[in-house]
């Protein structure tokens, strides 16, 4: 688990993540690893809630070569949803949580003692399920990236979310190509840097929206600037992903 290209986890190398809903219907094939969506707002109806996650993880597990399984899950603050979340998914054993919105190194710590709870529910091993803490989507998260190194053995990487931050901050700039306003310029770096004190990955984010022309650009430079993995919020973007970070 180390940046500047290369990031593994659970054995396999990861380089795309294909960020997908509970009733998405999009193919999956090429992926290296599935970030399942359980953010509070995305779990309408809990009641069918274990169901729909039980049949979407027998979906990706049938596959002939599975990706990676991820949950992105809500944030340390939101505490109930959270751990709803947990025990939604923990039971089918992910490979990781894509924890959102953690402000400093106490919030994966929360994480981390809410996991072993639900692993140990489950007859899992302690420690398992490593966490991604997309730390990059909110001002705080970013500004205290050096905070989150030593916090957890979990820790495999750090991750950022540009729009979500552009949005927080107010920036309307566009995020399709380099430089970025300087706010979120920083808060990159930050990520970079945190990721790097830390000896675990950092892991880029593409807007859904980009420019198809602009993909292949987008990869180049997060390979370059020391990204070890790309999340994408669209099927026709894991091919360039894989291809450019290879």
């Amino acid at each position: 688990m180390k940046t500047h290209g290369w990031f593994e986890l659970g054995g396999r190398r990861v380089r795309s993540v294909l960020l997908v809903g509970l009733f998405d219907e999009q193919d999956m094939a090429g992926a290296d690893a599935v970030a399942l969506d359980l953010r509070a707002d995305r779990l309408e109806n809990a009641a069918i809630a274990p169901e729909t996650v039980r049949a979407f993880t027998q979906r990706i597990g049938a596959r002939a070569t599975p990706p990676a399984l991820f949950a992105l899950v809500p944030p340390p603050l939101e505490t109930d949803a959270l751990a709803l979340a947990l025990s939604l998914i923990v039971p089918h054993q992910p490979d990781a949580i894509l924890l959102s919105g953690p402000t400093c190194g106490a919030d994966v710590q929360k994480a981390d003692v809410m996991l072993s709870v639900e692993e140990a529910k489950a007859g899992l091993a302690v420690g398992r399920t490593a966490i991604l803490a997309l730390a990059g989507d909110n001002p705080a998260g970013a500004l205290s990236a050096a905070s989150f190194a030593g916090k957890s053995k979990r820790l495999a990487g750090l991750a950022w979310h540009p729009m979500a931050l552009a949005a927080n901050l107010g920036v309307a700039a566009s995020l399709d190509s380099m430089p970025l306003p300087g706010s979120l310029a920083t808060a990159r770096g930050l990520m970079l840097l945190g990721a790097a004190s830390a000896g675990i990955a950092a892991i880029d984010w593409l807007r859904a929206e980009i420019n198809e022309d602009s993909v292949s650009e987008a990869c180049r430079t997060a390979l370059q600037d020391g990204f070890s993995a790309i999340i994408c919020e669209r099927r026709e973007q894991v091919a360039t992903v894989n291809r450019v970070l290879s």
